[in-house]
């Protein structure tokens, strides 16, 4: 998909959009390429349709439609912050050629609705001049008021162009973007789904041995309940893993968290990983808990999870390090789940033996069984020792 996005006014001058609490021509911009950022890291065709400087609001107009129809685009989307002579204006509104509901269109202003702004539904554009002369299907989006008081702090507070970008991207993306689908037979019996899940984080602790397959499997039945929740439904998410620097499609709604003292809260809007299948959510789920950083990547906050074998210090980890903020979330893992399904079936690998007259050999040991070998390997690694893994002859 190729898709137009076209920052609404220019930096200065002729076409420069309105001032008021903030300034159009500079949160178009900061909204604008944050939804640029996001289709690209999606695997959309984007092509910037903003012009910065024009000699006339004519001319300004002109040269971003010929910008727009010089490519065959998908969607041209303009984006806009409104402004009103009283300023008692509030709300976000979308604007298509004679209103035309097209349902990304809805989606997006209900998206950025859901944040508090009012909804002022899709509207009728067609005297608009980007609408009106774009060949391809267009939506002009007036974000919310920018002289509004209560809109500017509403923005501000939820995080500004970011969330702004997230939201209409959201909103496009099943539309525009979105890969084709997996086919995935969700329609599964509890034993399926166990075993669905359990394969394939066997094979991913095969190939990356990032997150032990029994801890896997027992997360995500307790955090999909068995593949029936809202996350795992209508965003196929088996965990409830928040955005936290995702750049894919996000779903919104509440997170019930537990404090110290035993007591929960509820956080609204709150906006969660969304994924095109099942096996994908596992697989992120793992990747996550490899690179979950809060420090630039300095050190790694989920570490001393990544390749541990034993389900006991895994469950612990997740607790201790902030996985989830129950206070029984690790105690529920082992009793409710790994022990009483015997999940700890997935975490058996195949081993390779060395052949007759030969031992996988390690600094320090010498070992038959290369899976012990490596862990020894692992052990060392975790004191600084650097170690190399070859097969020798017995005889050497």
């Amino acid at each position: 998909m190729t898709i137009g996005v076209n920052c609404g006014h220019t930096i200065s001058g002729a076409g420069y959009g309105a001032v008021g609490l903030i300034k159009e021509s500079e949160h178009t911009r900061l909204v604008g390429h944050a939804l640029m950022e996001k289709l690209r890291a999606a695997g959309a065709s984007v092509v910037d349709c903003t012009i910065d400087t024009a000699n006339t609001q004519s001319e300004y107009l002109a040269a971003a439609v010929a910008l727009a129809n010089r490519t065959d685009l998908d969607w041209f989307i303009s984006i806009h912050f409104n402004a009103s002579p009283s300023r008692a204006g509030q709300g976000v509104e979308v604007y298509t050629y004679e209103g035309k509901q097209y349902q990304d269109a809805l989606d997006v202003c209900g998206n950025i609705a859901s944040y508090g702004f009012k909804n002022r539904g899709v509207k009728a554009g067609s005297g608009l001049y980007v609408i009106k002369n774009t060949k391809a299907k267009a939506m002009l989006i007036e974000v919310c008021f920018c002289d509004n008081e209560q809109d500017v702090s509403l923005y501000n507070s939820i995080g500004g162009a970011d969330t702004i970008a997230q939201a209409i991207f959201n909103g496009i993306y099943d539309y525009a973007v979105t890969p084709e689908p997996v086919e995935e037979n969700h329609d599964m019996a509890f034993e399926e789904f166990v075993e669905y899940v359990g394969e394939i984080a066997r094979q991913d602790w095969i190939d990356r041995k990032i997150m032990l397959p029994s801890v896997v499997v027992a997360q995500a039945i307790k955090e999909s309940a068995r593949g029936t929740s809202e996350l795992a439904r209508n965003a196929n998410a088996l965990f409830g893993i928040k955005k936290n620097g995702w750049t894919g499609k996000t779903y919104i709604k509440a997170a019930t968290e537990q404090k110290a003292d035993g007591t929960y809260y509820t956080v609204d809007n709150t906006e969660w990983r969304a994924y095109g299948s099942w096996e994908e959510s596992i697989l992120d789920h793992n990747t996550y808990i490899a690179e979950r950083s809060t420090d630039s990547g300095k050190t790694l906050r989920y570490g001393p999870i990544i390749g541990c074998e034993e389900y006991v210090l895994v469950c612990q980890y997740l607790q201790d390090l902030g996985y989830a903020t129950s206070l029984t979330y690790a105690e529920s893992l082992i009793n409710d789940y790994i022990e009483k399904y015997d999940l700890t079936r997935f975490d058996a690998v195949e081993d390779e033996l060395a052949p007759d007259g030969k031992l996988w050999v390690v600094q320090l040991g010498a070992y038959k069984s290369k899976r012990n070998a490596e862990s020894f390997i692992r052990r060392l690694e975790g004191m600084g020792i650097i170690s190399l893994l070859k097969q020798y002859n017995i005889e050497e």
